[in-house]
């Protein structure tokens, strides 16, 4: 679990993950440098913490990078601060493993929650897709250590697509895929990607280019093409429903 200056969030992350009372789980914390109270609750759970750290890093994609490292586990699974598993997760999760035993990265979907207005909805995966978009998401994936060996840790370039240049590389590499057929995990709406989207898509551009899932102009067009619909969701939907939920709340 990767955590800066997150104190509730890391609560409920946390707090999830140790009530499944599993001895085959090792939680570990990667904080950046928090002054919020997150270190108070770290210590809090210390004992039922495997490893935990903190001190400042040099962006996402190292903190990823030092929680693998620091881990032991055969399979590995990044849990961000703001989100946090379905309740059968793990359920479909070990049963995945069970029945692909050769399976490098397991992925499923994931329920999207604005914690602001409660508004939630569920976006499953489609990896025939990953050349266009993100259609993979990190919460809601589990990695093998054996695949990390292959392909190699986050690169730190990527300071806002690392889990999407990733998963292009492992692609590339041939390594397998095997969708799991529930939400994995809930993940929160605005995080890095979402506020700066504009510099994400530019990132993801260039991996899919790099790793040759895609040719440059047909990159280009996706990428001017999502600017723009995410540019309209949020004119035409996003905010005509937030005033429409201030007027109602300015009511009760």
């Amino acid at each position: 679990i990767p955590v800066l200056n997150n104190r509730m969030g890391f609560v409920r992350a946390i707090d999830q993950v140790l009530s499944l009372k599993r001895s085959d789980i090792e939680v570990v914390i990667i904080d950046g440098g928090s002054t919020d109270g997150t270190l108070e609750e770290i210590r809090v759970r210390e004992s039922r913490i495997s490893y935990w750290e903190t001190g400042k890093d040099k962006g996402i994609a190292d903190a990823f990078n030092r929680g693998i490292l620091h881990s032991s586990g055969k399979f590995i699974a990044i849990l961000n601060s703001d989100d946090f598993w379905d309740v059968n997760a793990l359920t479909a999760i070990e049963k995945g493993v069970r029945e692909n035993s050769e399976g490098g990265v397991f992925y499923g979907a994931v329920r999207y929650v604005d914690n602001e207005s409660g508004y939630a909805y569920i976006r499953r995966p489609r990896l025939s897709a990953l050349r266009y978009r993100m259609w993979l998401f990190h919460p809601a994936m589990v990695i093998s250590r054996s695949a990390y060996e292959c392909v190699g840790l986050y690169d730190e370039c990527y300071t806002h697509a690392m889990d999407s240049e990733w998963c292009h590389r492992a692609m590339a590499s041939g390594l397998s895929f095997v969708e799991l057929e529930a939400v994995l995990a809930n993940m929160s709406l605005g995080g890095v990607s979402d506020r700066q989207f504009i510099e994400s898509l530019s990132q993801y551009r260039r991996s899919v280019i790099a790793h040759g899932l895609c040719g440059p102009f047909e990159a280009w067009v996706f990428f001017v093409w999502f600017a723009i619909l995410k540019s309209t969701m949020r004119s035409v939907v996003l905010r005509p429903f937030k005033v429409l939920r201030d007027k109602l709340l300015s009511r009760v």
